[in-house]
């Protein structure tokens, strides 16, 4: 397993990245959010589990990896109702941030990148911004959501109503924090409240530890696919010569 230092993006200095970019790396770039997580979890919780997840999938995954810091914002106006921290964009304000920064890592020469999604409100955002990445620059541009990419999982490991999927500040969501941050959890508000999908009573650290470990998994094996396809032959794209 390569270490954390091997895959920061921000630990890389300017002379060194034309040579990452050679060696066919695959670039991670973790979406966030900012938002209400009920009574007993951080706003930046969708931030903190994402960055995890990359770090570590990264970590596994053999092929080489950079992993970018976190876009930290994401869209939210559905939290907006409730008391107190939601940070929100709006929908052409994320799609535009996540295309200028995929479009500094491919003028820098690089032609793969994952844009890793940890919050249910940027799905449609953060898939549009890579299809239109991938047709217009013809480059190897993938989307995914951190949890989808281990579903099964959820379902083994929680024993609340909600298995199919992450939810929200529910018991998924409590033991990723649990397992993370633990000092962040304040675990005498651990309770169901409006704006929580599930109780995060029923959250373990024990959990946690399986859900991330798993969704880090199959990022693993996301990027070492990526990086045996073609970064600039996209599948189904037509690649033109400029000027065509």
């Amino acid at each position: 397993m390569k270490s954390l230092a091997k895959v920061l993006w921000s630990e890389r200095t300017r002379e060194e990245f034309a040579a990452w970019a050679k060696r066919g790396t695959v670039v991670v770039v973790p979406i966030g959010a900012v938002e209400q997580h009920g009574l007993a979890l951080p706003v930046n919780t969708d931030d903190r589990e994402v960055e995890a997840v990359a770090l570590a999938g990264a970590m596994r995954a053999r092929a080489p990896v950079l992993v970018t810091p976190v876009i930290p914002f994401g869209i939210s106006p559905h939290h907006m109702m409730y008391p107190g921290g939601t940070i929100t964009l709006r929908v052409e304000t994320l799609v535009r941030v996540v295309t200028d920064v995929c479009e500094s890592i491919l003028s820098h020469g690089f032609e793969r990148i994952l844009l890793l999604n940890g919050h249910g409100g940027n799905m449609g955002a953060v898939e549009a911004a890579a299809l239109e990445l991938r047709s217009r620059r013809v480059r190897q541009v993938q989307s995914a959501n951190w949890w989808e990419l281990c579903r099964p999982v959820f379902a083994e490991v929680c024993t609340g109503p909600v298995t199919t999927t992450i939810g929200h500040a529910g018991e998924s969501e409590a033991s990723c924090i649990l397992a993370l941050t633990p000092e962040s959890v304040r675990r005498d508000r651990m309770k169901l409240v409006p704006g929580v999908t599930d109780d995060p009573a029923r959250a373990t650290a024990a959990k946690g530890r399986r859900l991330l470990a798993a969704g880090a998994a199959a990022l693993a094996h996301r990027l070492e696919e990526m990086a045996a396809l073609p970064g600039r032959e996209v599948v189904g794209i037509p690649c033109f010569e400029k000027g065509d």
